[in-house]
């Protein structure tokens, strides 16, 4: 994942759980007070209305007093909520109901309706919820005993509707949902918006790393941004500058010790066939001291070609591998006719490897010059190319003797020439580890792989991606 990926998913995570934090306590505090209020004003209603009718409950008589109906009716319609108000005598009989639906004088405080029992018997205030069939929702009931001269003379029921203040509810809280979505996404986009810097600044840093593996040694980093990227930047150029010294030291290096390694060589091999023609008794030693001396520049060849291996170059471009090796295949074809041995090149596809024809170029000879040697006359000798998953593939193989056991975990090592070199004699061990040095230069992995004969197989990863 990303780094603006997880900035912005973590922006979106806290502000999700602040926002969920507040709103639900919110929420539930609108509900409780959106019902505490209701239940205040149906109260109110219940409790005036009981003041006002006290006289008129003790006089009830039939026919009903018009008054006590006009009261009853007005308070019905009193409010924008529909509500019902039905008033009872002393004894729980009916004496006015702002529906009409019960007959006067019948009895209303029975067994299933407790509240006139609260407020006739015991003199409390009883408030409740009870879902109504008839009406398809709950009813907040409030009863309230009348009260004349200090003696509970009836009773006054207030039933009242909660479906309008659940919808009242239901639009506060989309109300604070769309508020908690608009803080969220706020909180995304404020997250991006901070990103946006901060994400270009490591995406130049990972950039001027990439130049500088592949071989651009005056790659920097812009130092700009936050503090800790500053540093971070400023700690990377660093390295870079240490690193383009230390190499361009080791390159001035290799180039100067090549020069004044080769000329003495060169003078001491001179000298030496300057005795061996003379003949006489110095000559079987001067023959011999040449010989050393062969050894001895293979060496320092191999070393300096050693050194140059585990140095960047900033050459380096998309090469065909398939071309390099046919290059290759055709240098060292004489040479393997003339042993005795075949030397053949198969290729599938056109793979491209990211590194210089040079490199590539010595990293062959050595794998075919090895096939070469450590094989027997009559051996084939394959050089393999081809395209794997999008990665480039390269193989050596011969049909010689092979590697034997104890010898194929350290072919790879410095100077390690292993039973069969010391048998062909001659050699200085730092073939197998200057092909490896190659290989990984450019980002490649090498193996030996097990089975007849030697084969030794390098895959090299696809071009990196440009900055």
């Amino acid at each position: 994942m990303s780094f603006r990926a997880r900035l912005l998913l973590a922006a979106f995570y806290l502000t999700t759980a602040a926002v969920l934090a507040l709103s639900i306590p919110l929420a539930l505090t609108v509900e409780r007070r959106a019902d505490s209020d209701y239940e205040a004003a149906v109260l109110g209603d219940a409790a005036i209305l009981a003041a006002r009718v006290s006289d008129l409950v003790v006089s009830a008589a039939d026919p009903p007093s018009p008054r006590l109906d006009r009261l009853v009716a007005e308070n019905a319609r009193a409010r924008d909520r529909d509500q019902r108000v039905v008033v009872t005598d002393a004894s729980g009989r009916v004496v006015a109901d702002s529906a009409g639906t019960v007959a006067l004088g019948q009895l209303y405080a029975t067994s299933g309706r407790p509240e006139f029992r609260t407020a006739l018997f015991q003199g409390r205030i009883d408030t409740r919820t009870r879902y109504s069939d008839t009406l398809g929702e709950d009813l907040l009931l409030v009863t309230v005993p009348v009260v004349d001269r200090g003696r509970v003379v009836g009773a006054v029921r207030l039933s009242a509707g909660t479906q309008a203040v659940e919808t009242a509810v239901r639009a506060s809280w989309l109300r604070l949902a769309l508020l908690g979505g608009v803080v969220i996404v706020s909180g995304v986009v404020v997250a991006w918006l901070l990103e946006l810097p901060l994400g270009r600044q490591i995406r130049r840093l990972a950039e001027s790393s990439t130049r500088l593996g592949q071989g651009d040694l005056a790659s920097r980093a812009p130092e700009e941004g936050p503090e800790e990227l500053r540093v971070l930047a400023r700690s990377f150029n660093q390295m870079a500058a240490d690193l383009e010294s230390s190499i361009e030291a080791q390159r001035e290096f290799v180039a100067n010790a090549s020069h004044q390694l080769r000329t003495p060589l060169t003078g001491l091999r001179l000298r030496l066939e300057a005795i061996a023609g003379e003949g006489g008794p110095s000559r079987d030693q001067a023959v011999k001291a040449e010989a050393e001396l062969d050894r001895l520049t293979a060496l320092v060849e191999g070393l300096l070609a050693l050194a140059w291996a585990t140095a960047s170059d900033p050459t380096a471009g998309p090469v065909d591998l398939r071309s390099v090796a046919g290059e290759a295949v055709s240098r060292w074809r004489e040479s393997a006719t003339a042993s005795g041995r075949r030397l053949e090149l198969r290729s599938q596809g056109e793979p491209k490897v990211w590194a210089t024809r040079e490199d590539l170029a010595h990293m062959l000879d050595n794998l075919i010059d090895n096939a070469l040697r450590y094989s027997d006359s009559g051996a084939e000798v394959r050089v393999e190319t081809k395209v794997r998953d999008g990665d480039a593939w390269l193989a050596v193989a011969d049909t010689g003797p092979g590697i034997p056991p104890e010898d194929r975990s350290r072919v790879f090592e410095r100077f390690y020439r292993g039973a069969n070199g010391r048998r062909a004699g001659g050699g200085t061990g730092l073939g197998l580890a200057i092909v490896e040095e190659l290989v990984r230069r450019w980002g490649g992995e090498i193996r030996l792989v097990d089975g007849a004969g030697t084969r030794v197989e390098a895959v090299f990863p696809r071009r990196p991606a440009e900055p």
